[in-house]
């Protein structure tokens, strides 16, 4: 019995939401063919320090952070497909000529330039999609449609990593980004063709906010502050597996990279698998109490990875950090869909992606700095990262607290 309604909230969904999932899955299946081994590229192939190529990391991140709050803002006044279908279609030819450059070696501050304008543009993206989302479901449908766009997301990472790292086996490693072109330009065109509301004017009569004053309004709303600064914890730990961790599995534990890939492709399996159950769990025990106890999930993963000696012990690592994603991406999403104004429903996605953003990208230079200073004390790097988690939990508490004491 406790199936059904899960499947009914499912069901019940406008059908934009399970076109919006399909593009989300097509566009990380392209990007993730690639950008998972871009770090082991920078710094197994070409020998440059994982520090080096965590600043660079750095510096695009935050141009998306940037562009984040940009985006998500204008696309409460022009509409969010638009912005969308614009973003990917440039992304795509961001990412075919970083292809194009790696086929020539070419120096690594062009590689970096590139890989700052693709970063940019993926900020253009997300905060528009969320804010769409949010518009098109009803209050009660937003974490089912927010958990249904997170499997979208890894149904992507189940099969990109993995085909990217054998494709990398048998074609040159700059090739697979025409492969990852060909998704983003997938995903515009699928975008291209949904109805969106904001394009019938509904926003023609905002005024354009900036992004101080949008913080200045936000940090006067307690529950906001935390909400802000949790979103900048998650993303600053949660950055490490998509970073560091490639880097650390190839280097430190002598995996190769299509076992790397295949660790990639069991998260996005057992989110595909365990995001129907996690949104019944979420159902019960309410946003707030979800985003604590994936935070301390989270903690155990990371501590895992310290511990794993091979294959076997980061498939447990990854298990265990996926059971966390599928109950806190949702119930986060959720979360910032509440924190701010129906109106302006891309702003609040705008800031929360602004601040998530700049823990992105401040996670590849604090991982690529621990893995240079003491990657090779597996435990207290990975520990470290653990207690950023654990620091997680705490904000979260707080954060419930604030926002429960707001709703009375």
């Amino acid at each position: 019995m406790a199936v059904l309604p899960r499947f009914t909230a499912w069901a019940e969904l406008d059908r934009r939401i399970w076109t919006l999932a399909w593009a989300r899955a097509v566009n990380t299946v392209g990007l993730s063919l690639v950008m998972a081994f871009l770090g082991v590229y920078v710094v197994d192939e070409r020998g440059y320090s994982a520090a080096l190529y965590g600043a660079i990391a750095l510096g695009a991140n935050l141009t998306q952070s940037m562009t984040n709050a940009w985006a998500g803002e204008l696309s409460d006044r022009i509409g969010r497909r638009p912005i969308m279908v614009g973003s990917l279609v440039l992304r795509a030819l961001a990412i075919a000529l970083l292809g194009v450059q790696i086929l020539l070696h070419a120096p690594l501050w062009s590689l970096a330039l590139n890989f700052v304008a693709s970063s940019a543009l993926r900020g253009c993206f997300e905060p528009a999609a969320y804010a769409l989302v949010a518009d098109i479901a009803r209050p009660e449908q937003r974490v089912p449609a927010f958990g249904l766009q997170r499997m979208g997301i890894n149904l992507g990472w189940a099969v990109g990593p993995a085909a990217g790292g054998l494709l990398a086996v048998v074609i040159p490693y700059g090739a697979v980004f025409f492969f990852a072109a060909a998704g983003l330009l997938v995903a515009a065109w699928t975008c291209h063709g949904l109805v969106d509301p904001r394009e019938k004017g509904a926003g023609r009569h905002l005024e354009r906010v900036r992004l101080r004053d949008a913080f200045a309004e936000a940090m006067s709303q307690p529950p906001v502050v935390a909400l802000l600064l949790g979103s900048f914890l998650f993303a600053l730990a949660h950055t490490q597996l998509f970073s560091v961790f490639a880097i650390y599995m190839t280097k430190g534990l002598g995996l190769e990279k299509d076992e790397v890939g295949l660790l990639y492709t069991i998260n996005g399996v057992l989110v595909l698998l365990m995001q129907w159950p996690a949104l019944g769990a979420i159902r019960r025990m309410g946003t707030a109490v979800a985003l604590v106890g994936s935070s301390l999930v989270f903690a155990c993963g990371f501590g895992l990875i310290g511990a794993a000696d091979g294959f076997a012990g980061g498939a447990i690592a990854i298990a265990v950090i996926t059971v966390g994603e599928v109950l806190f991406a949702p119930a986060h999403q959720a979360a910032a869909a509440e924190s701010g104004d129906a109106a302006r429903l891309g702003k609040s996605f705008g800031l929360v992606g602004f601040v998530q953003m700049l823990g992105v990208a401040t996670g590849p230079l604090l991982g690529g700095a621990l893995f240079d200073a003491i990657g090779h004390h597996h435990m207290w790097m990975w520990g470290a990262v653990a207690g950023v988690c654990l620091a997680l939990a705490a904000t979260f508490a707080i954060y419930a607290r604030l926002a429960a004491r707001a709703r009375r």
